[in-house]
């Protein structure tokens, strides 16, 4: 079943989108990190961070200045909520509840689902969408590795 070779831990090894030129790029820069959990509960939770982001001057969760929390908060993509999977298509929707992206609470999110050979790695694509400081539409692919 494909649930069962989803679940557990895997860690980003890639985040990129692809424009309609057919132009790639990483979309939270080629160091980003980060994992994604699917649980037997039903239960996925996402969190990328893009490498570099600039640290607090102090350090403490509410004394970061305006600019410091505002690179924080870019530099960060997050959400979590339950997963269903349609075996047929091999998609998995993420139902959001927490999102670090406000508009995506309550959203359904639409993956496409590809396991390179021997299930080495499991890669994430989606329709495309804005994404991006330029706002071009990009088909996003996300390559996760067991963590």
């Amino acid at each position: 079943m494909l649930k069962e070779k989803l679940l557990g831990t895997w860690k980003l090894a890639s985040f990129t989108g692809t424009d309609e030129d057919g132009v790639t790029v990483d979309i939270m820069g080629e160091d980003a990190t980060g994992f994604i959990c699917y649980a037997q509960d039903g239960w996925v939770s996402v969190e990328i961070l893009r490498a570099g982001r600039p640290r607090y001057a102090v350090p403490d969760t509410e004394l970061g200045t305006d600019e410091q929390t505002l690179a924080a908060a870019r530099g960060m993509f997050a959400y979590a909520g339950r997963f269903t999977i349609d075996e047929d298509n091999q998609i998995v929707y993420h139902d959001l509840e927490f999102s670090l992206i406000p508009n995506w609470i309550g959203s359904r999110q639409k993956r496409y689902i590809h396991f390179e050979p021997d299930d080495a790695a499991l890669l994430l694509t989606a329709d495309p969408v804005r994404i991006g400081k330029d706002g071009k539409r990009r088909r996003t692919a996300l390559r996760w590795v067991r963590g």
